[in-house]
């Protein structure tokens, strides 16, 4: 893992995305914090199609941008407004 300063990172980020893009974990830190560079998830698949919102959390709770309470929430919530909406408008 690399770990730059942000003044390390600034002449390089073209090779850094490189890097990261490849499968590198790059961090850069500014003061206390730090931020990962690394290839954004997407919410379609390599041959360009949408994935279902099964797929899309589980690959954010792959990534660990999602644990499961958060993703069992999420559904709970979701429901709870989808059945809501139904009840004040009915068919």
């Amino acid at each position: 893992m690399k770990t730059l300063t942000v003044e390390e990172a600034t002449p390089g980020l073209g090779r850094l995305v490189e890097l990261a893009l490849a499968g590198e974990q790059i961090q850069i830190r500014q003061g206390n914090g730090v931020v990962e560079l690394r290839p954004a998830q997407t919410n379609q698949t390599k041959d360009g199609q949408e994935l279902s919102p099964r797929e899309a959390l589980r690959r954010l709770q792959e990534t660990g941008r999602l644990t499961a309470q958060h993703a069992e929430e999420y559904l709970r919530e979701s429901r709870e407004e989808r059945l809501a909406f139904e009840s004040r408008n009915p068919s």
